[in-house]
C-alpha cells in the first residue's frame, strides 16, 4: 500500500534525496520509494512550477548563474579620428639602425630607450 504525500512532503523528500550525495535511484531504494513514482512526482512538481534543488553530484560542477545580478552599463564609442586626417595613415617611425646577426635582423628606431637598446645588445652577445 502506497503512502499518500502532499506536495510539501514530496518537496522535502526530493530535497533530502538531492542533498544526500546519493544517486536518485540509490536514495529511492534505500528509502523504499519507487523510482518511477519519485520521477513522476518531480515532473508533476516541475509542471506546478515548484523550485527543486539540483543534485549535489551535478551542482558541484555547475556554475550557478541564477543568483548573479547583471548590471547594464551604457558606453559611448567615439571613433579615433586623429590618425585619419585626409585619409592618410601615419608614417611608420623610421629606423636609424639595423642590426643583422645570422638570420635575424633588428631595426632600431630613434625613440628606443637606452636601457632597452643596451639589454638587446647584451642578449645578442655584446658585439654584432
Amino acid at each position: 500500500m502506497s503512502k499518500h504525500r502532499n506536495n510539501q512532503q514530496w518537496l522535502e523528500l526530493i530535497t533530502e534525496c538531492r542533498q544526500s550525495g546519493m544517486s536518485d535511484m540509490d536514495w529511492c531504494r534505500t528509502n523504499g520509494i519507487s523510482h518511477s513514482t519519485f520521477y513522476k512526482t518531480i515532473y508533476r512538481l516541475q509542471e506546478a512550477a515548484c523550485k527543486l534543488p539540483e543534485s549535489l553530484a551535478c551542482s558541484s560542477t555547475m556554475l550557478n548563474l541564477t543568483s548573479a545580478k547583471q548590471d547594464i552599463v551604457p558606453i559611448s564609442i567615439i571613433p579615433d579620428t586623429s590618425a585619419e586626417v585626409n585619409n592618410v595613415l601615419p608614417e611608420p617611425t623610421p629606423y636609424i639602425m639595423e642590426i643583422t646577426k645570422c638570420d635575424m635582423t633588428i631595426r632600431v628606431s630613434n625613440d628606443i630607450s637606452p636601457s632597452l637598446l643596451s639589454h638587446t645588445l647584451h642578449l645578442l652577445g655584446g658585439g654584432v
